[in-house]
């Protein structure tokens, strides 16, 4: 049973004019009568009284119009809300987040909860295995990641830019004046690092394990914000993406030499239809970098 059967069926009903009925949905009257035909053949009943050119409806035919009106006008009901959605950007837009772009996207969200005001904006923070399986179940709209392995179908990925890892201290550290260290004398600065299972704790136990390396971890924070806070008043170190220390101007980037330091971000999606809200973010975050 199509909506289309349902919407010839009920403008026959209305005009009882089999002819007339074609022409009013802009179709032939043999192909409106045998979409009919088939309608009748499914529910197992007449729908018309066939005398000569008039038309009339049998018993069973009234009773199912009222159905048929309910079913056609739900689904009008539902076309007009989609279009109000788009139209209003309401809903929900569900974002996952790894922790370095805790930071990077509030003055986003700020913005864009008071430009759509009949959004709302649910951000989650996870690692970016997990966020990436919660995007594949439909879980998340949008994964922002900075990500070191592959990433395949069906998650679609729009690059946003290149970040490099770096040491950060407090200015008032006693290696703030240095410009760049290499990889292997940060095995002697007592650091404070993202928790295990982030992308870029990850990225630097590789580099650990390469090289022989027992650091001096004396705190693991999930928190990048928390983690960033704590190095500014301390002398403990860390190290970040550089596009973390966005806005925090008491802390100093040190490169790092001796190993590669480049790490790639993305948006990520599923693949097919997308939600306004997703697109109209995408963009704003984008230009916000």
């Amino acid at each position: 049973m199509e909506i289309y059967q349902l919407e010839y069926f009920i403008k026959t009903a209305e005009v009882l004019h089999f002819t007339k009925a074609a022409e009013l949905c802009f179709v032939t009257q043999s192909g409106l009568s045998q979409q009919i035909k088939k309608l009748e053949e499914e529910l197992g009943m007449p729908l018309f009284k066939r005398i000569g050119k008039k038309v009339q409806l049998t018993e069973a035919g009234s009773v199912f119009l009222i159905h048929a009106r309910k079913v056609v006008e739900n689904v009008e009901n539902g076309k007009q809300a989609i279009e109000d959605l788009n139209e209003m950007i309401g809903g929900e837009l569900r974002l996952g987040v790894t922790y370095i772009f805790g930071l990077l996207i509030l003055p986003v969200i700020n913005a864009f909860a008071k430009t759509y005001q009949n959004l709302k904006i649910v951000v989650e923070y996870g690692t970016t295995e997990a966020l990436e399986q919660k995007l594949i179940t439909n879980e998340l709209d949008l994964v922002l990641v900075i990500s070191s392995h592959e990433i395949e179908l069906p998650i679609q990925k729009v690059p946003l830019f290149t970040s490099n890892m770096v040491m950060a201290v407090s200015k008032s550290h006693s290696l703030a004046s240095l410009d760049k260290i290499p990889f292997k004398k940060i095995e002697d600065v007592p650091l404070i690092l993202p928790g295990k299972g982030s992308n870029s704790r990850e990225y630097v136990e590789v580099l650990f394990k390469k090289y022989n390396m027992k650091p001096k971890i004396s705190i693991e924070l999930n928190s990048i914000h928390a983690l960033l806070q704590m190095v500014e008043n301390s002398d403990w170190a860390t190290i970040v993406a550089e596009k973390a220390l966005k806005g925090w101007d008491n802390l100093r980037a040190i490169q790092i030499t001796g190993v590669v330091t480049k790490r790639e971000s993305y948006m990520l999606t599923i693949g097919g239809y997308q939600k306004k809200a997703v697109k109209l973010f995408m963009e704003e975050f984008r230009k916000s970098i």
